[in-house]
């Protein structure tokens, strides 16, 4: 594991500032488009917890006040 971690690249090799700067700006956009998804998700499944029967919540062992009071609570919690 020493003989990988030694190894680096040549000067002709390495990573240019602008392409670092590329990637940055990639990892940026691609952590708020998860993090986007999973707020679009906790919302989704609020939603769909909010509209289950009384029966369809008796099966997953949730109250209907509890579940209401999930449904209501604002996506970004």
């Amino acid at each position: 594991m020493d003989t990988i971690n030694t190894i680096q690249l040549s000067p002709q090799h390495a990573e240019s500032p602008s392409r670092r700067g590329r990637r940055s700006n990639l990892n940026i956009l691609t952590w708020l488009w998860r993090f986007y998804c999973a707020l679009a998700a906790k919302r989704r499944s609020r939603l769909v917890l909010g509209d289950l029967s009384a029966h369809q919540l008796k099966d997953i062992g949730i109250s209907e006040a509890e579940a209401r009071r999930e449904a209501a609570v604002p996506f970004w919690r």
